[in-house]
């Protein structure tokens, strides 16, 4: 409602005199429901709203703008911030819809708030998209979404990047989510017989079935994304890095993951323990080179002995 009010509002300092018909018209509702909001505009607010009887329409008697009391800068900031999640579901079937709220919610903000986009982004950058997707995803989407929302099961032609090879998967989608400005989905997978992670970029077919499916009663979102260390899940282990005094300081002040534990070291180095995916693990921590050491387990140390070979042995090669 607060937004129809705003909206009855602009239309009549736009000095037209709108009408009733023309407000129910343009609001896309009764003249009956224009009525009530013409009254709580007055009562509520202290509109001073008047009919001019030969134009037959609506004018303020003097200037006067909706007011938004109580609006600190935080909280106007916290809408701005809103306003730019839209760039997230750009290329979506979603990107309208929230371009559309977005106009509606900057209507609540004061003149002396007031801020273009420009503006907003020299001061903040709420969200990151260090990834920009090379394929058109809105159709994919858009499918997923309904059969998310449906609780359909769907049949997807998917191409696995660890397997190099194209599936066919019956999958049943439990979740949307957005990682790194990268849609996946996670779901039940028939194939493999356990919840999955798909990319929707790299789904080449998907058709939404008519079969349905439950969504298991202890699926949570939240529990589910924080199993893994950054994407990878399954397979978890716990693995012991050890890092030295001049890297300490930056994995001391966050928090990588909910089983993590640091252990200070004498030196000024600590002991990094977090139960996760080792294959994840171990590029995160050849990231930081010479400052970090997997302790255990040690089939990973060997591993990464094994990728820092590799490495040697194409720096050390002579380039032609």
């Amino acid at each position: 409602m607060l937004f129809r009010l705003y909206r009855i509002t602009q239309e009549i300092q736009l000095g037209n005199y709108p009408g009733i018909s023309d407000l129910a018209s343009i609001l896309e509702v009764s003249e009956r429901t224009i009525d009530r909001y013409i009254e709580a505009l007055r009562d509520d607010f202290g509109a001073p709203i008047a009919y001019d009887r030969k134009r037959r329409g609506y004018y303020f008697e003097y200037p006067w703008s909706m007011p938004f009391s109580g609006l600190s800068e935080g909280e106007a900031l916290a809408l701005f911030i809103f306003l730019n999640v839209a760039e997230r579901f750009r290329g979506t079937p979603l990107e309208e819809a929230f371009n559309r709220l977005g106009e509606r919610l900057s209507l609540a903000l004061p003149d002396n708030l007031q801020m273009s986009r420009e503006e907003f982004d020299m001061l903040l950058s709420p969200f990151l998209m260090p990834l920009a997707m090379r394929v058109d995803v809105s159709e994919t989407f858009s499918a997923i979404f309904r059969a998310v929302t449906e609780r359909k099961r769907v049949l997807i032609r998917y191409h696995s990047l660890s397997s190099r090879e194209v599936s066919e998967r019956k999958v049943d989608p439990y979740h949307l989510y957005n990682f790194e400005g990268v849609w996946y989905f996670c779901g039940f997978c028939h194939l493999r017989d356990e919840v999955r992670d798909f990319a929707l970029d790299r789904i080449e077919e998907v058709k939404v079935l008519e079969e349905s499916f439950e969504r298991p009663q202890d699926f949570s979102p939240q529990e589910y994304f924080n199993r893994a260390f950054r994407m990878y899940r399954g397979d978890l282990v716990e693995v012991r890095v050890r890092f030295d005094s001049y890297q300490a300081a930056w994995i001391k002040e966050r928090i990588w993951h909910p089983t993590q534990k640091i252990e200070e070291l004498p030196d000024g180095g600590v002991v990094f323990t977090v139960c996760a995916n080792p294959e994840e693990i171990k590029r995160w921590v050849i990231g930081y080179g010479a400052h970090a050491e997997v302790l255990e387990p040690e089939y990973l140390r060997k591993e990464i002995q094994e990728e820092i070979a590799k490495l040697q042995k194409i720096y050390h090669s002579d380039r032609k």
